[in-house]
């Protein structure tokens, strides 16, 4: 995941992104610079909440266009 796409995002929508992929918040934290404790924290903010729904909602949408691309070829 250490894209430049994705560094150059803040730190909270990176772990935002990473949670939803299922990663969990001792292995992100480094990642991006902070403990994991921050993330835990950073996880129960509303906002944080709403980007973790909106990415899962988007790998599921492209997971989805996936399958249906097999079932078509």
């Amino acid at each position: 995941m250490a894209t430049s796409e994705h560094e150059e995002l803040p730190p909270q929508v990176r772990a935002a992104v990473l949670l939803a992929m299922g990663r969990v918040p001792e292995e992100i934290g480094p990642e991006i610079g902070v403990s994991g404790r921050t993330v835990r924290r950073w996880r129960q903010r509303p906002e944080v909440r709403a980007d973790i729904r909106r990415v899962r909602l988007r790998l599921l949408d492209g997971a989805v266009a996936s399958l249906r691309a097999g079932e078509e070829g």
